[in-house]
């Protein structure tokens, strides 16, 4: 039986959309009137997308997440199959160097969004599926493993490697969660990390925007220029901002001011005790996400839930980390906050699907069974203790 969803989460996520239109208005209306003579050109497709993604999230909150366990297999062909579409150049898109995009009619999206939210179902179920084979490596971990390497190896020829590594950190704390044993793990770690470092240091501008991270003034006009031009922002900010609107560095000093660096426009205007709220809204929704998750009447909702949340906390790290300067650029957006169609969309849908496991959170103290087509099992009790099987 369905019960209520999380109100306070879904609290959390509109007043974090809401707070992201009025920040991509304040930080975007500049370059909307410089080129495109329409100050509230970027709100407004912003403000169309948030449409489509709030009905987007209300239709994810209302699927029995137990369909995606059915579906696995269809769902994963179709991220894979959008994913080859972007090597076809009559339907893909090049920006930046990237070839990330996809345009189908009006509509471009990226399918790497797609892909890491499949990837998560895809583990989640794996593993639920493979916990009588968790302590042999090659019946329970490898299989998941090449898929998510077929995966990861698409999406890193486009090339887009954060996303790659948001995949993995989420798939990984999926498997992790799930009880595999800490050797295979590690075994995984000790050859997985290194690979991903040499396919990183394959492209010279990745070394330059690293080496760019620790001395930005070595090329302030060319690497170096993002990360100081972020900082211009930050520091001036001071305690409580310049006010609403009043960004110095939003007036064409700061590139991509409303997509990736928006946090650093928020720091200016907001100071740092507008950055510290934005900050608390995402601890307050990642600790309310691990709640819905540990809740969960089923393993599979157990780990879906986590794999979810692990996503969007590993999204946001690594966005304040480049506008901090402690990363290189990414092209990683702040969930719910930064300007893009795609990225807000998926969000939603995300975290409706985490509003559909919460509708289910009551039931799991009554040990009864949500009402689908594939009713989930009860969580098993050695869940709690299965991670730290030699």
């Amino acid at each position: 039986m369905r019960g209520k969803p999380d109100f306070w989460m879904m609290f959390i996520i509109f007043l974090l959309t809401g707070f992201g239109l009025v920040m991509v208005f304040s930080s975007s209306y500049y370059e909307g009137l410089t080129r495109h003579h329409d100050s509230y050109f970027f709100f407004k497709k912003q403000l169309s997308w948030s449409f489509v993604a709030l009905v987007m999230f209300f239709i994810m909150s209302n699927i029995p997440y137990t369909i995606y366990q059915k579906k696995v297999g269809l769902i994963l062909a179709i991220s894979v199959f959008l994913l080859l579409l972007v090597y076809i150049p009559a339907l893909s898109i090049s920006l930046n160097g990237a070839r990330r995009w996809l345009q189908l009619g009006p509509v471009g999206f990226q399918p790497s969004e797609i892909a890491k939210i499949a990837a998560v179902i895809y583990t989640a179920a794996i593993m639920t599926k493979k916990q009588n084979q968790l302590d042999h490596f090659s019946r329970g971990l490898l299989p998941p493993i090449i898929v998510l390497s077929f995966i990861s190896a698409l999406i890193v020829f486009e090339p887009h490697f954060s996303s790659i590594v948001i995949l993995l950190i989420s798939c990984m704390t999926i498997i992790f969660v799930a009880g595999a044993r800490v050797k295979h793990l590690l075994l995984l770690a000790s050859t997985g990390i290194p690979f991903l470092i040499y396919i990183m240091l394959l492209q010279p501008y990745r070394i330059k925007r690293w080496a760019a991270v620790y001395d930005p003034w070595k090329n302030p006009s060319s690497d170096g220029h993002q990360i100081i031009q972020s900082l211009f922002a930050i520091g001036p900010g001071g305690l409580f901002g310049k006010g609403l609107g009043n960004s110095i560095q939003k007036l064409a000093y700061l590139p991509m001011a409303q997509t990736d660096f928006i946090f650093s426009i928020i720091a200016e205007e907001l100071g740092f005790l507008g950055g510290l709220l934005l900050v608390t809204l995402y601890v307050a929704f990642i600790l309310r996400g691990i709640r819905i998750a540990v809740r969960a009447p089923d393993l599979f909702g157990h780990l879906l839930g986590i794999g979810i949340i692990t996503m969007f906390a590993t999204q946001t790290l690594l966005n304040l980390g480049v506008v901090t300067a402690m990363l290189p650029p990414t092209g990683i957006p702040l969930p719910f906050i930064s300007y893009g169609g795609t990225s807000l969309v998926i969000c939603m849908m995300a975290a409706g699907i985490l509003m559909n496991i919460s509708r289910y959170q009551t039931v799991a103290s009554t040990q009864q069974q949500p009402t689908s087509g594939n009713r989930p099992q009860r969580r098993r009790p050695h869940l709690v203790t299965s991670n730290f099987k030699g």
